[in-house]
């Protein structure tokens, strides 16, 4: 992503000094940015472009951040995390010695989980505790090792780094977020974790979470959501990253298939095609043709 920076407030114009370290895994970045910087203000404006909106999700393992967008202002500190859309303005300003993790991702990763995460963006969140914690963990663990994740095999990695935001920001925090959406953000979180479960359904999840399977509806539409429709997308993304992947090659489609809780497999080629325009067989052979040697 090619962004542009605008001086806007320039108290102190002295040089600064920074260190970028990055690595792409799938399609996403992972960054860590360390640096000594004056205090200065920037604007942030992305580049016109047909891109697809991405988030920017910062954590602050030390120094102190200025962030600012859509209303919201805030100072971020150590061990706090904050999510920024890129695709719209935003100001930034940090001083002093800093040391960021920046994890940038398109929206469409997050599947419908982009709207759970966009609620939350210029919302500083403490990672002291649940599921906060384990992603801090995770992401500073990447930090120390970025230069060790050039060149690796990625699909599981974006994968599980995914899973640990919808996780986090799933997490309930009444003081901010409305029952329903609490509510839903925890019926995601929950049916991603078990989504190879053959017996996943609007009445098993209802039951898990103590609603009915009415109720479980109505939280779905507010969303512009259908649960079975839902599900099937989410099943047909892993579907598709398992039949590419090269660690899977001797694995049967119908097993990938059944894994993931669909045993139709006449159904699955038609339901591939439907959603991302080729069929199972197709992306076999997509995988193959990028492997070298294949």
């Amino acid at each position: 992503m090619e962004t542009k920076a605008t001086p806007s407030t320039a108290v102190n114009a002295a040089p600064f000094r920074t260190h970028v370290d990055s690595a792409r895994v799938g399609p996403m970045t992972v960054a860590r940015i360390r640096g000594v910087f004056p205090q200065t203000a920037y604007e942030m404006r992305r580049v016109v472009s047909a891109e697809r909106g991405r988030f920017a999700v910062a954590l602050y393992r030390s120094g102190t951040a200025h962030v600012a967008q859509d209303d919201r202002r805030f100072q971020a500190g150590r061990g706090d995390l904050v999510v920024l859309d890129t695709g719209r303005p935003y100001e930034l300003s940090m001083a002093g010695a800093c040391d960021i993790v920046v994890i940038e991702l398109p929206h469409g990763m997050l599947g419908a989980n982009a709207d759970l995460v966009g609620r939350h963006v210029a919302t500083p969140r403490r990672c002291d505790h649940g599921a906060w914690a384990v992603l801090a963990a995770f992401l500073s663990g990447l930090a120390d090792r970025v230069d060790g994740l050039v060149g690796m095999p990625d699909i599981h990695l974006a994968d599980a780094l995914v899973s640990l935001i919808v996780a986090a920001f799933a997490e309930p925090a009444p003081e901010s977020a409305e029952a329903g959406d609490a509510m839903t953000d925890q019926i995601l979180a929950h049916t991603l974790a078990n989504l190879s479960d053959p017996a996943l359904s609007v009445d098993s999840v209802a039951r898990h979470h103590g609603i009915s399977p009415r109720y479980l509806h109505q939280l779905f539409q507010r969303r512009d959501l259908t649960f079975a429709a839902w599900v099937r997308h989410e099943r047909l993304i892993r579907i598709r990253r398992d039949l590419m992947d090269p660690a899977l090659a001797t694995r049967t489609t119908a097993v990938i298939a059944a894994h993931w809780g669909i045993h139709d497999h006449g159904h699955l080629s038609r339901a591939l095609k439907k959603e991302f325009g080729l069929t199972a067989a197709e992306f076999r052979l997509m995988a193959r043709a990028d492997r070298p040697n294949a």
